[in-house]
């Protein structure tokens, strides 16, 4: 096989790959029980190509929560969480988590994703934690609770809202501004008026 037709596979490989995940964070979104078959259609590729690069459902919803994860640092990273104020700082964290709660709760993860959904928390634990820290040391934010409480308090926070989001007895929006305003709280921040 000559190199350009092993580059041209590559490309394919690729952009197959990322039409399947792409094509099922729209699908999945919309229809949690959408099929394999649903969603190969969806990326423009047949269902025998979607179970080539993924093997099961499960191996594409995994990738899935992988790219859902790298926006929602993305996401975070655009907040700029180390301008301004702590408190003014927790609060674009917020806002920016609140944007993602729509995107991101059709995606429950399976027991066997266990291990890899605690590793997809790791970066937004370690900017979390850094901000609160900041918050800390300037006084903004409560010192009665540890920060690695805090951290983890608000991280269960965000599941709680995800939840409600999911089995439908709230909407995102909703959610998100309850998330806020527990969180907000629960650091004892004062929430920061308009910039």
């Amino acid at each position: 096989m000559s190199e350009i037709r092993r580059r041209r596979q590559r490309v394919e490989v690729r952009r197959n790959r990322a039409a399947l995940v792409s094509a099922a964070v729209q699908v999945v979104a919309e229809r949690p029980e959408a099929t394999m078959a649903e969603i190969a259609s969806a990326a423009g590729v047949t269902r025998q190509t979607a179970y080539v690069h993924f093997g099961s459902r499960e191996a594409l919803l995994s990738a899935v929560r992988d790219e859902l994860s790298r926006r929602a640092i993305a996401v975070l990273d655009a907040a700029d969480l180390e301008a301004g104020t702590a408190t003014e700082a927790l609060a674009r964290f917020l806002t920016a988590a609140g944007t993602l709660l729509a995107e991101q709760s059709a995606f429950v993860p399976s027991d066997s994703d266990a291990e890899a959904e605690a590793s997809r928390h790791v970066p937004v634990e370690q900017r979390l934690e850094d901000l609160i820290r900041r918050g800390r040391d300037s006084g903004e934010f409560t010192a009665d609770l540890e920060t690695g409480w805090l951290v983890a308090a608000v991280i269960a926070l965000g599941h709680a809202a995800d939840h409600q989001v999911r089995v439908g007895r709230m909407d995102a929006g909703g959610a998100a501004r309850q998330f806020r305003s527990s969180v907000m709280r629960l650091c004892g921040a004062e929430e920061p008026g308009p910039e």
